[in-house]
């Protein structure tokens, strides 16, 4: 029970990597809030997998306003926060040059804004030696035409919480980062490649297969926890090898 005590803010936890935070840290002990856009599925999940124990903080992160409304909800439920994964987030698979005025400001409204006052309206209630978490990507390091807007997005995300890390060190609050590579979440199920998905994971990562939300769940409990008590700014890359292992001539033929 590592989170004992705590009390943990995760945003876009209805589905894939933020649920499966969510329910490590409720197994791990911590009375958590619960973020999404859909009341009804809000509550459906926190029936199903936290017997109704979780705050339900129904929110458009992409929206200062309800981000504000947010937080008075925690603040008048939590008076204080002890953990911030900020993970609410969109993702948008188009070439460079079809990508619209309107592409381009639903994923920096979300990814980017909603970040930055996800944090900033959480400072107040950080309790000291509090950890924030944001869920970045290994697309923050790659150049990409079909998904460049949210690239740039995830880049952001990683220098946002970097600088967000910098003003709270007196206060022994941490602040980091992680960036997860193809996950398998249910995002593949709405797309009509994921057989090519499969194909590239299989072939092109080093470990050749995608990643589990249950593994990003354990590094983003490794970073709440008191494990990672002098770790800030960092960056864990959780991508199977594929950033940095490039020439697939190499992946086992080492000894």
């Amino acid at each position: 029970m590592k989170l004992s005590g705590k009390k943990a803010f995760i945003t876009g936890a209805t589905s894939g990597i933020g649920l499966a935070i969510a329910k490590r840290y409720f197994e791990e002990g911590a009375t958590i809030a619960i973020n999404g856009r859909n009341a009804q599925k809000l509550s459906q999940l926190n029936q199903q997998f936290f017997a109704g124990k979780a705050l339900e903080v129904v929110a458009d992160i992409s929206s200062v306003s309800e981000i504000a409304k947010a937080y008075e909800l925690i603040t008048k439920e939590f008076a204080s926060l002890d953990i911030l994964v900020v993970n609410a987030g969109a993702y948008q698979l188009k070439p460079f040059t079809d990508t619209t005025e309107q592409d381009f400001d639903t994923m920096f409204d979300l990814n980017v804004k909603g970040a930055f006052f996800t944090m900033q309206y959480a400072t107040p209630l950080l309790n000291e030696s509090a950890s924030v978490i944001s869920i970045s990507s290994v697309g923050a390091l790659h150049a990409s035409w079909n998904q460049a807007p949210y690239n740039a997005s995830k880049a952001a995300i990683s220098s946002l919480t970097k600088s967000f890390a910098c003003g709270l060190s007196a206060k022994k609050i941490r602040a980091n980062t992680i960036s997860p590579g193809v996950t398998d979440t249910d995002i593949w199920d709405k797309v009509d490649y994921r057989e090519q998905v499969e194909v590239a994971a299989k072939e092109g990562i080093p470990l050749g297969r995608k990643g589990a939300v249950e593994e990003v769940a354990g590094a983003a409990l490794f970073l709440a926890s008191d494990d990672s008590a002098f770790m800030t700014t960092s960056d864990i890359m959780m991508d199977g090898g594929v950033t940095y292992v490039t020439d697939p001539s190499e992946w086992g033929n080492k000894q």
